[in-house]
């Protein structure tokens, strides 16, 4: 009789056994859930909403990272809190571009008290480009030389790309120092152009790489569903060079296909930056090369709930831009993914 109890006594140890290995197996494999804040831009700019869209579809295919949306006063506010607040460095991304980085180490006034060195980031992972030009109701304004003497409604002063970038091509590219410069906001100069209070304002759209996905901003959609007639000035590819050489700049001339921006019907050129994610040099290894990863995953997923989501493909993601270095982990994650990046200098 005391045999069958000793069998049975080894087959429980040997079961209790078994169970605690498995059980520490799936201890070792678990892992609390890493947040991590990335700076955005004012609701209606349209990252803050697209990384909100993020946040859902990388919550729902990676075990572990989630990515938190904070709404900003936009990229010069992200640059100067990432270079001053040090509890950010290994905890936080952020959203900018070329062009704001150019804008703090130069110190640009209006935007900048002081010079803040681009060595303060490390780029994660790139959304797009810009394209930038000019909008008016007046047929017989045709180029920026025809601004003279004309109302411009521009950007708020703080913002970067609609108000300082659009400044430096109109006064620096093309040498018009006398429009009347109104800086009244994107959407409020857009609202003043068909109430006639200006006579020109601000176009942009962001794009990729290939140029498959044009998407028009906020403003310029406006414009275009009114229906009135309208005519687009371009920023020319010659006055953009003049401007990076004049300034040290790294804005980019672009030159659109016909017919991917509303009323375009010839080839076109605008002024434009990218945009893209990054963060401090500290930031850690294993964050960045996730994020990267996981964003190069959902590619254009992003699409099928917003229209700026379409501008999140892979053929643009792995593009480091001129004037912002890259973090290694992020560029071995687009390496391990099959997609050799692109560094432009």
């Amino acid at each position: 009789m005391t045999a069958p109890v000793r069998i049975r006594l080894k087959s429980a140890a040997t079961a209790l056994a078994t169970a605690a290995v498995v059980a520490l197996a799936a201890s070792a494999q678990a892992r609390d859930e890493v947040r991590v804040p990335s700076l955005t831009a004012p609701f209606g700019a349209g990252i803050t909403e697209q990384v909100v869209i993020f946040e859902r579809l990388i919550a729902n295919r990676h075990p572990w990272l989630r990515l938190v949306a904070q709404e900003s006063p936009g990229f010069v506010y992200n640059i100067k809190e990432m270079a001053k607040n040090k509890k950010r460095h290994q905890t936080t991304t952020v959203w900018s571009s070329t062009g704001g980085i150019w804008a703090a180490e130069t110190a640009q006034e209006g935007f900048f008290k002081e010079s803040i060195s681009g060595d303060n980031f490390r780029w994660i992972v790139t959304r797009s480009s810009n394209c930038i030009w000019f909008t008016t109701l007046d047929p017989d304004i045709k180029s920026i030389k025809d601004f003279s003497g004309k109302r411009v409604g521009l950007g708020r002063r703080s913002q970067t790309h609609w108000a300082l970038f659009t400044t430096k091509a109109i006064v620096d590219g093309v040498g018009v120092t006398d429009a009347k410069l109104q800086y009244l906001g994107n959407h409020a100069a857009t609202t003043a152009l068909l109430d006639g209070k200006v006579d020109v304002a601000v176009g942009l759209a962001t794009i990729t790489k290939d140029q498959s996905v044009v998407f028009p901003s906020g403003p310029m959609r406006k414009l275009a569903a009114t229906g009135r007639d309208f005519y687009n000035i371009p920023i020319p590819n010659a006055v953009t060079e003049k401007v990076n050489e004049m300034l040290d700049a790294p804005f980019i001339a672009h030159r659109i296909a016909p017919g991917l921006l509303p009323n375009q019907p010839e080839e076109f050129d605008c002024l434009g930056d990218f945009v893209f994610m990054a963060a401090h040099p500290e930031f850690p290894d294993e964050l960045a090369y996730e994020i990267n990863k996981v964003y190069l995953d959902i590619d254009d997923e992003a699409g099928k709930y917003l229209g700026g989501g379409k501008l999140y493909r892979r053929a643009s993601m792995c593009i480091v831009p001129k004037g912002v270095d890259a973090h290694p982990a992020a560029l071995q994650s687009c390496k391990d993914y099959g997609i050799e990046p692109t560094i432009l200098k």
